[in-house]
């Protein structure tokens, strides 16, 4: 996608937020007024009705009851706008989220993912995927629980085929191209987690896969068909005179007893409900909205034909939710006693649901698992739509020896106005990135990390070309020591580095990205320590990039005697000021800046070449 397409998405969010803008305020006027209206209407219905009433005057009685009429209809009009702004507002607040994400102000957003990260996930944790300022943080628009699964698994580059993620990629290329589906679709999301806090959908899913519960017996099946026949037998001869009334109020005393002696049977099916009419009209949008569009990828065409079949997730939480309302009588005591009563309610209920889990009880699950691929989806989408992408070439076949071609890549968690792109050809052996501090050799190594991560997942990469083989990716970058453990800065590094080298004795392809390499012992050690290590990892089917301060490391061999490719970054000045490039540089670096710097800080030092 070229610069000018991203400009064109800006364009249309900007639209978009004035358009939802204006439409919430329209919303609330209308609000306002019905809110009046209603009063009016309830309010001069009643007075007529009672003096109509009191002074037997129908015209006055009929006139207050047209009254009541259009209280009532703006009772429902009423409840049409809180709705209207309800959806409004949540897609305004996935508009202005996209807007957010064109710069840098997404690192505002609260849910960063570090919940899910572990101690040994480092690679997650050093290449941001996961954390505060991570790309988690920017691309996420999950709202489901399947959602953010999916989507921390793959974070974690846990996934069972590669292959599986390629096919994905024309999913993700066509949701660039659907704003308002993605849009649309997020909002439902967005109302959906809000309401989703009193309904465990884990506890509904393990009860509709399980066949052993949520059926009444046989008995209370029978119970269910006969007593309410007897009664309604009872109350017709009483309605036509041949008894009097105690008869069918014994009647139905007997049920209303047998309903709460019973409760624990009919609970057994009703209980994993409970809750989930606060959800369905916002998740049953998410699956209209998945129906509703005209898929041309094959991922997402088959996510819709699961979901729009006959037997498929929609039907179903229609069906559902028909039963839904019909048990929110319950929640009025007087209501719930009188059809206990009379029809044994809960057992009616439970029936219906034990009827409905059989012919779609195993939908439910596989629906929140499609709403959750599409969410996943959409997130890597969200990189297409917000920065300048393109897509990685990954080659899984096994080789000799291992390549990366990277052509004007970029960070993704840089701002498009500040982030500079590089490129860079490697093979399998030893690169060492020389350069002064702050000159880009730590982003350089995240560039890389994390777009061919990007690459493995299925999403967009941020740069013009990447092509790569597949490669287990090992970094040892934000090493941090463990007090508790006894493990220090130095010790944790090592750990990383073997960590790297066992796996080298599988000769699976591996890139190993080692930042400041021993930057926690004394010079002398680190540069021994340093060569030891970087020769038992150098290999031609593994690529090995550490970055150093270390000019000695430059000259380094491989066993076959391959010296170490050598790239680097530099500053420059301009009137005396320090700036940077961040372009990588063939060669290593010549130059230092370390006084310089302690003098931007405010230090007093010698005057020297810096």
């Amino acid at each position: 996608m070229g610069m000018s397409e991203t400009i064109n998405k800006l364009d249309y969010f900007q639209k978009k937020k004035d358009d939802l803008d204006k439409l919430i305020s329209n919303l609330e006027k209308e609000y306002s007024q019905i809110s009046v209206m209603r009063i009016i209407t309830f309010l001069v219905g009643m007075a007529l009705l009672i003096i109509g009433i009191s002074d037997d005057k129908m015209a006055t009685g009929i006139t207050g009851g047209l009254f009541l009429v259009a209280f009532f209809y703006l009772v429902k009009k009423h409840s049409d706008v809180v709705r209207k702004t309800e959806v409004a507002k949540s897609k305004l607040n996935v508009v202005e989220r996209y807007i957010k994400r064109f710069d840098d102000q997404w690192r505002e957003f609260k849910e960063t993912g570090k919940e899910y990260i572990d101690k040994k996930d480092t690679v997650s944790m050093d290449i941001d995927l996961l954390g505060d300022n991570s790309l988690y943080q920017m691309i996420n628009v999950c709202h489901t629980e399947y959602g953010k699964i999916y989507l921390v698994d793959d974070m974690k580059l846990k996934f069972d085929s590669i292959n599986e993620n390629f096919c994905k990629r024309p999913a993700v290329e066509e949701l660039i191209s659907s704003l308002e589906f993605d849009v649309d679709f997020e909002s439902a999301g967005i109302r959906f987690e809000s309401k989703n806090k009193k309904f465990d959908t884990k506890k509904l899913c393990a009860f509709c896969k399980d066949e052993n519960i949520g059926n009444i017996p046989k008995w209370a099946n029978v119970c269910r068909i006969l007593l309410p026949v007897i009664e309604i037998v009872l109350i017709i001869l009483w309605i036509i005179g041949v008894w009097g009334y105690g008869i069918p109020l014994i009647g139905f005393l007997i049920l209303l007893s047998f309903s709460w002696l019973t409760t624990t049977v009919t609970a057994k099916a009703i209980e994993p409900f409970y809750g989930m009419n606060n959800i369905f009209d916002d998740y049953i949008s998410m699956l209209e909205e998945i129906d509703k569009q005209q898929f041309e990828s094959e991922y997402l065409s088959e996510i819709k034909n699961i979901i729009g079949s006959d037997k498929g997730a929609l039907k179903a939480l229609k069906k559902l939710n028909v039963i839904s309302q019909a048990y929110n009588l319950s929640f009025n005591p007087l209501i719930h006693q009188v059809l206990s009563g009379l029809i044994l309610w809960d057992y009616q209920l439970a029936y219906a649901i034990s009827v409905w889990k059989k012919k779609y009880g195993m939908v439910i699950d596989t629906s929140f698992k499609s709403i959750g691929k599409i969410e996943e989806l959409m997130s890597f989408a969200v990189l297409g739509i917000v920065r300048d992408t393109g897509w990685g070439e990954i080659n899984i076949d096994n080789v000799d020896k291992i390549a990366l071609e990277a052509e004007e890549i970029y960070h993704p968690l840089i701002a498009p106005d500040k982030v500079v792109s590089n490129s860079a050809s490697l093979l399998g052996g030893i690169t060492i990135v020389t350069g002064s501090n702050m000159s880009g050799k730590t982003t350089f190594l995240r560039t890389l990390a994390i777009n061919l991560a990007l690459s493995y997942m299925g999403a967009p990469i941020c740069g013009k070309k990447l092509v790569s083989n597949y490669m287990k990716i090992f970094t040892s970058m934000r090493v941090m020591d463990d007090v508790a453990g006894g493990i220090s800065t130095f010790y944790a590094e090592i750990l990383r580095i073997k960590d790297m080298a066992e796996y080298r004795k599988n000769n699976e392809s591996m890139l190993c990205l080692i930042d400041e390499i021993f930057k926690g012992t004394n010079s002398a050690d680190r540069i021994v320590g340093a060569k030891e290590a970087i020769t038992r990892l150098a290999g031609d089917k593994c690529i090995t990039i550490v970055s150093t301060h270390d000019f000695e490391l430059c000259e380094i061999e491989d066993y076959k005697g391959n010296r170490a490719t050598n790239y680097h970054f530099e500053e420059y000045y301009d009137n005396n000021e320090l700036k940077f490039d961040y372009k990588i540089k063939d060669g290593r670096c010549v130059t230092t800046n370390a006084l310089a710097i302690l003098k931007m800080a405010g230090f007093d030092v010698l005057e020297q070449n810096c």
